[in-house]
């Protein structure tokens, strides 16, 4: 038999995954099964499970692939030597997230909670999952030293705490997305260029007073 070149075999495994989101955004990843999955893909059994054992490790591959896109996009963003001041910065994360999970016809935000939702009881998932959110923590308070040194943040900001503010900004991002509808990333950029703003006064305020 010849052999499967390796850009067919990721179509096929690309093809199954679809099928597998779609499969999990009509009826939640529990109640799904792989005869499902396998009638969604429009392959046969023996062709899904070439490349998939169960379920368990398509959940795994699900979550992979969706978050390693993911942060092909958004590492150009956060690793730039000169980051982005925050507006802007904050508009170009939002934009990559919202244009990542809008795709295939599909909501994927719905999906990502679902997955996070998964982490809670999969301690393989968990450990996926987390290790991303923390290298995007690294990579935020990487980017707040640099802008407190730029004059963009109040010196008396603490960076690691600002860093994991701006993760759970971000991840609402998705959240608010998924339940009560898209959020444009310029109303995100405005959110937080509001909230830096007024801080940085408030905090010059204070140090005046003293």
């Amino acid at each position: 038999m010849p052999k499967i070149s390796e850009e067919k075999r990721q179509a096929r495994r690309d093809q199954i995954l679809a099928a597998a989101w779609r499969c999990f955004a009509r009826n939640g990843i529990h109640a799904t099964s792989m005869e499902e999955i396998i009638r969604e893909a429009d392959l046969s059994a023996g062709a899904v499970y070439l490349y998939y054992k169960g379920k368990e490790e398509l959940i795994l591959a699900a979550i992979e692939t969706y978050m390693s896109k993911l942060r092909g996009m958004l590492l150009p963003i956060l690793m730039k030597e000169d980051p982005l001041p925050p507006g802007p910065f904050t508009f170009a994360i939002t934009s990559a997230i919202a244009s990542h999970t809008q795709q295939r016809g599909l909501d994927l935000n719905v999906i990502i909670l679902m997955c996070w939702s998964e982490a809670q009881s999969n301690a393989e998932v968990k450990k996926l999952v987390a290790g991303f959110q923390l290298k995007y923590r690294e990579a935020l308070v990487r980017a707040v030293n640099i802008w407190q040194k730029q004059g963009h943040l109040a010196k008396a900001a603490q960076p690691e705490v600002i860093g994991k503010a701006l993760l759970s900004f971000f991840l609402g991002f998705i959240v608010q997305s998924a339940l009560l509808g898209k959020i444009k990333p310029e109303e995100a950029a405005a959110g937080i260029a509001g909230l830096i703003s007024h801080t940085k006064t408030h905090n010059n305020h204070l140090m005046s007073r003293k």
